[in-house]
């Protein structure tokens, strides 16, 4: 009776399965799943380099966990999901670094002679980095199910496939934002993912040696240890923007031209009242004398005596005197260019 039922039961869930499979349409599909925000190439070629934004890129990732698991593709791969959330946030230059070794051949291919010179990419345009981002992967559990599989033949062997079709991911990453000039940490931060699936693989591949045939259906696209990994990258792109100001210090660049000072006011000499003269006289040494508004070079002229022309001295200021001309005019002239009349 027990036996029936279980058979009955396995059948009537393998029933539902293949008619669900049977509502599939053949054919095939593609997505565009993230970049439908970011900037177009125009744009982002038109960003100039020592813009508002901050020229940014992000290293090879590392593994810290040492459990066996990891490859270099797997830390390229971490790191160019990171590359292309960052772009798509439109809040900075992106220098690609993973595939840097492509363009400096095309450079050099261009630099052989064996192009078009007019199309050849220019040597000494690639861009340098001011911020850095290193990262490491710290803790890692990939796709852990949440029981040990089949459980035998019958309903156990049904119920324990369920429970082996559970699947749960783990992971850690340690991240750090670099000052490629100075080498300082500017922000630093850990972020955890998780993420738990239910294969139905797994479900059906409990009970039975059918599994390999109907395993194949999978009610999810992506694993959990890549969902946890997305999960990551997004809060790392979120914790970079918020650490990142809007406008980007360059270092070394030219700051704006303050607005130009008004052009000072022209000097004047506010002269004592008319008094009487000490009685003392000069006369003019040179051929020509400036006499001007105020005791000093930066007052203007207001007539010039010649040499050998007398002038009375109303008041004395350092090296500068007072004079009136025998015309009645009066102003400042350089006392050393003249010489006392005894």
């Amino acid at each position: 009776m027990k036996l029936q039922l279980s058979l009955a039961v396995y059948l009537v869930f393998l029933a539902s399965m293949l008619s669900l499979a049977g509502c599939v349409t053949p054919g095939t599909n593609a997505t565009v799943t993230s970049g439908q925000g970011s900037p177009d190439i125009a744009q982002a070629q038109a960003q100039a380099y020592d813009g508002p934004q901050a020229r940014i890129a992000v290293a090879r990732f590392a593994d810290k966990t040492g459990k066996g698991w990891w490859s270099g593709s797997i830390g390229d791969g971490m790191a160019d999901q990171l590359t292309t959330a960052l772009f798509n946030t439109n809040r900075y230059i992106v220098l690609e670094r993973a595939a840097l070794d492509d363009v400096l051949t095309e450079q050099d291919l261009g630099a052989s002679g064996r192009v078009r010179a007019d199309t050849a990419a220019e040597i000494g345009q690639i861009e340098g980095a001011e911020l850095m981002v290193v990262a490491a992967v710290t803790e890692f559990e990939g796709a852990a199910s949440g029981a040990g599989g089949g459980l035998g033949g019958g309903a156990a062997g049904v119920i324990g496939g369920l429970l082996g079709g559970f699947q749960k991911a783990h992971m850690a990453i340690d991240m750090r934002i670099i000052d490629t000039r100075t080498s300082r940490v500017l922000a630093a931060t850990s972020v955890e993912g998780e993420a738990t699936d239910v294969n139905l693989g797994g479900l059906l591949g409990g009970y039975g040696s059918s599994g390999a045939l109907v395993g194949g259906l999978s009610g999810w696209k992506n694993t959990p240890t890549e969902k946890a990994l997305r999960i990551c990258i997004q809060k790392a792109v979120d914790f970079i923007v918020t650490k990142t100001p809007q406008s980007y210090y360059h270092y070394g660049a030219q700051p704006a031209a303050a607005p130009a000072a008004a052009p000072a006011p022209p000097a004047t000499y506010q002269a004592p009242p008319a008094g009487a003269t000490s009685g003392e006289m000069v006369v003019v040494v040179p051929e020509t004398l400036n006499v001007r508004s105020g005791p000093g070079e930066n007052f203007s002229s207001l007539f010039s005596a010649r040499g050998g022309d007398r002038l009375s001295v109303l008041e004395r200021q350092d090296k500068w005197i007072r004079v009136r001309a025998q015309d009645g005019r009066e102003g400042w002239a350089a006392g050393w260019l003249t010489s006392p009349v005894h």
